[in-house]
């Protein structure tokens, strides 16, 4: 699966799952966004914090929770901040270049503010059983004629 992706879904996680919560918690109590704020910074204001995006990509997921995955969200705060904690929605870090592993998201209804422009493999939305696309970028005419054609909503 594509790192961007799950930290997408991780994010969707945070807020259904109390497993995926609890694992988050603990990297978050590792206060790692010192590496950024204090006096003797390892990292500077706007970079990301490799070791925090390590340890949340080490979360398992399972079969059961990519099934409660319903929204995959460019305002995907939570881990966004735990990577990067001066995070202003610019910038690449967080865009996705590839759907790889999307069809394990078997309830996923619905995409927001996502800029879809470098997915590689966008296609595979036609596979998937979303209702709706909202604020996002990239979809080609041709992809949004059909994704119309199959009654996905696209605002």
């Amino acid at each position: 699966m594509n790192d961007n992706l799950k930290l997408l879904i991780l994010g969707d996680l945070y807020l259904s799952d109390e497993e995926v919560k609890r694992e988050m918690g603990k990297i978050s109590a590792m206060n790692l966004h010192d590496l950024v704020y204090s006096d003797n910074a390892k990292y500077d204001w706007f970079d990301c914090i490799p070791e925090a995006k390590e340890l949340l990509l080490s979360i398992s997921i399972s079969s059961e929770q990519l099934a409660k995955v319903k929204l995959l969200s460019g305002e995907c705060c939570e881990t966004h901040f735990m990577i990067m904690p001066n995070w202003d929605g610019e910038g690449e870090e967080f865009d996705l270049k590839c759907f790889s592993g999307i069809e394990n998201l078997t309830n996923l209804e619905c995409l927001e503010l996502l800029d879809l422009s470098k997915v590689d493999n966008i296609e595979k939305l036609l596979n998937l059983n979303i209702k709706e696309i909202s604020s996002c970028e990239g979809l080609s005419p041709d992809l949004e004629r059909q994704l119309r054609e199959k009654g996905v909503s696209i605002t």
